[in-house]
Order: structure tokens, then C-alpha cells, then sequence
């Protein structure tokens, strides 16, 4: 199993070390979308230009197409339920592979990955 780790769960990382993110990075089991990278960049990380760069190194996700996008949005019927751009880009990329779950503390999104079947806990996976 693979994990894309949302933005939420870096930010939460950088401010108070998350021991099963470290699991994860160490066991080489996290998978890292542009987008996090992008999302990641736009605050302010400790070490920013270490951390994007670290980001940028993992394995990277699958990438949905536009197309595979606009596809997803309509055929589950994602619209008006409060996630975004990003959010169901990672969903998207997850659902492209059958052993990526999604990592998020967003918890309309989470409810997005629960709901399609991509969504991890640590907490279930300790």
C-alpha cells in the first residue's frame, strides 16, 4: 500500500513531528502528488526550500488527466460537497491505482476517500 499524504497532514508534520508519517517516509510507502508540493510551497515550511525539495523526491503519484478529472466529478457526483481542485485531483490520482489510499485531516475530504474507498488511517494501520 502506497499513501498520498495530504497537505493537512505535512502541516500538522512541520508543526508537531507525526511519528506515523515518519513510519510511512521510512518504510517508503508515502507517494507525493505536484500538487501537495505546489500547496506545501505556497505556505511556509520550516526549511522551505529543504522540504520542497525532499517533497519533490518522493515517489510520485498518479496523475489524472483533465479529462480523467472531469470524468471522476461527474460520474460520482462530487460537486457542491465542499472539496476543491486539489482535493479531488489527489482523489482522482488515488483512484488510478489500486493500492494508493489518501492521508488527509480534512474531513470533507476524508469523507470523499472513505467514500470511493481511498482513504487511510494511522490509526487503523498502527
Amino acid at each position: 500500500m502506497k499513501v498520498l499524504v495530504d497537505s493537512s497532514v505535512w502541516v500538522g508534520h512541520f508543526k508537531q513531528r507525526n511519528e506515523h508519517l515518519v513510519a510511512l517516509l521510512e518504510a517508503d510507502s508515502v507517494v507525493c502528488h505536484p500538487y501537495i508540493v505546489a500547496e506545501v510551497a505556497c505556505g511556509t515550511p520550516p526549511s522551505r526550500k529543504a522540504i520542497i525539495s525532499l517533497l519533490s523526491e518522493l515517489e510520485p503519484a498518479l496523475i489524472a488527466s483533465h479529462k480523467e478529472l472531469l470524468s471522476m466529478l461527474d460520474a460520482r457526483q462530487l460537486y457542491g460537497r465542499g472539496c476543491g481542485f486539489v482535493d479531488l485531483s489527489l482523489l482522482a490520482s488515488a483512484l488510478l491505482s489500486e493500492t494508493t489510499r489518501i492521508w488527509t485531516l480534512d474531513k470533507r475530504f476524508e469523507q470523499l476517500a472513505t467514500e470511493a474507498n481511498r482513504a487511510f488511517s494511522p490509526l487503523l494501520h498502527s
